[in-house]
């Protein structure tokens, strides 16, 4: 059973972490998933953390392999993903006994973890803010592409600063059009994308491939955690508040 020392750094590479009772031993809920003694069908109570699109788990019955056989009862189960279909099975990285204190401590302990993920980011970022990004639109040619990054933008209405001077409401977004190798940490731009970005300054020789009038505006995605779902908000403002 994991100690609250080590719970910080179990939490924050736990992709999920949930409360739940084992209701069977030696079963699974996806029949090609095979069975031993330390798995078992839980019932989903509450869910501490889970990655989008899967954080309606509670009521839900999911599989669990144990690192070593438990009794039955309530824990707070930190896991990752094994299989994910038509059930889904996670992989205990560790538990503790699902006591109102323990539940408190795993909140606190992810809480934490994503404070360390993220300030880095918020104290590099010069904006922060909620919005959507709209059209993609490359700005290299096919056979310009080869070779280099395939540099594309794309402009971010803003819905709401959570840092940054004055009160821009249009930013162009200046990123890849695809993964690439020659920016692997960058994400590629996606239209439709609704979210809290943390803003950086784009690279200078990227800038010159931008139309002059969409320059002063310009800033950049360095990497994949300067994205964040807008459910993380209030989170994050009090990140940048105890930052300032």
């Amino acid at each position: 059973m994991a100690s609250f020392g080590d719970l910080v750094p179990i939490a924050n590479a736990s992709a999920f972490i949930f409360t739940g009772s084992i209701t069977r031993t030696g079963a699974s809920t996806v029949p090609v998933h095979p069975v031993d003694v330390a798995t078992v069908v839980v019932s989903v109570e509450e869910v501490i953390k889970a990655p989008l699109g899967l954080r309606s788990l509670a009521g839900r019955e999911v599989t669990v392999q144990l690192q070593h056989a438990l009794a039955a009862g309530r824990y707070v189960f930190f896991a990752d993903p094994l299989a994910i279909g038509a059930g889904i099975v996670v992989k205990e990285q560790a538990h503790l006994e699902a006591t109102a204190g323990a539940k408190a401590e795993a909140a606190e302990a992810v809480e934490r973890g994503y404070a360390e993920k993220i300030a880095p980011r918020a104290q590099a970022a010069f904006l922060v803010a909620q919005g959507t990004v709209g059209e993609v639109r490359p700005l290299l040619s096919p056979a310009e592409r080869r070779g280099r990054v395939p540099w594309a933008m794309a402009p971010f209405e803003v819905e709401r600063i959570l840092k940054g001077k004055g009160k821009p409401r249009h930013v162009t977004l200046l990123g890849p059009l695809h993964a690439s190798k020659y920016l692997p940490e960058a994400p590629a731009l996606r239209a439709g994308l609704h979210a809290i970005l943390f803003l950086q300054r784009p690279p200078q020789d990227a800038i010159k491939h931008l139309p002059e009038d969409e320059r002063q505006a310009a800033a950049f995605l360095a990497t994949t955690s300067d994205i964040q779902p807008p459910d993380q908000l209030e989170a994050i403002l009090r990140i940048i508040s105890s930052a300032e």
